[in-house]
């Protein structure tokens, strides 16, 4: 069973709103998310402090963080403790961009550890196939103080994946932008807008 948990707790002070609901092309963020990750994964969940506002998405479950302390791994240690899979599909909710070809490709690269895509220099923490295993270094590592995801990865160890590695998908790296700001949007809905737009699904 393919299970994608997208985690969609954080506050969105750089954005200035909710980026998750934020409008592209008429579509919430997060059900853009949704629809493409509902092409690979046979269930998905949206793990929130505040559940209520994704009621509207369809065929999702929603679970609640388990602890109110702000910060990503909470997210990530709420999906872990919630699957009964031996590993997860992990997604940032800010990343309206992403192909269901790039999760389908970190799965079935699997080793039995952690698997990240890293591109453009940056380490994706949450794009990324999670073993449950990891559920105990977690709870160890936040009773620890630990605050910092790619601290945490470093730590436990995992397998990175390159931008050369899927050179063969012909996916633009933008499809890695997480939307953490105006300027952000900004690109996105450019690319929405432009020639690119068959790519974000219409059919939404």
């Amino acid at each position: 069973m393919m299970e994608c948990y997208i985690l969609a707790g954080g506050k969105s002070k750089r954005f200035g709103e909710d980026k998750t609901l934020f409008s592209i092309g008429g579509v919430p963020c997060i059900q853009r998310m949704v629809h493409e990750a509902k092409k690979v994964c046979n269930k998905i969940f949206v793990v929130s402090k505040n559940t209520e506002k994704y009621s509207f998405l369809k065929d999702v479950e929603l679970v609640k963080d388990i602890f109110e302390r702000q910060l990503p791994l909470i997210g990530l240690y709420t999906a872990l403790n919630h699957t009964k899979e031996d590993r997860i599909v992990v997604l940032s909710a800010d990343m309206p961009l992403i192909k269901s070809e790039l999760i389908s490709y970190l799965w079935n690269r699997y080793c039995g550890k952690i698997i990240l895509y890293e591109v453009g220099g940056k380490t994706y923490t949450f794009f990324g196939v999670y073993p449950k295993k990891t559920l105990k270094a977690l709870e160890e590592y936040l009773k620890a103080g630990g605050v910092k995801a790619l601290d945490f990865v470093r730590a436990v160890g995992y397998t990175p994946v390159k931008e050369d590695d899927i050179a063969h998908l012909g996916i633009s790296p933008k499809a890695f932008i997480n939307m953490n700001t105006k300027e952000d949007a900004r690109i996105i809905l450019e690319m929405y807008e432009g020639s690119k737009a068959e790519d974000f699904g219409y059919d939404l």
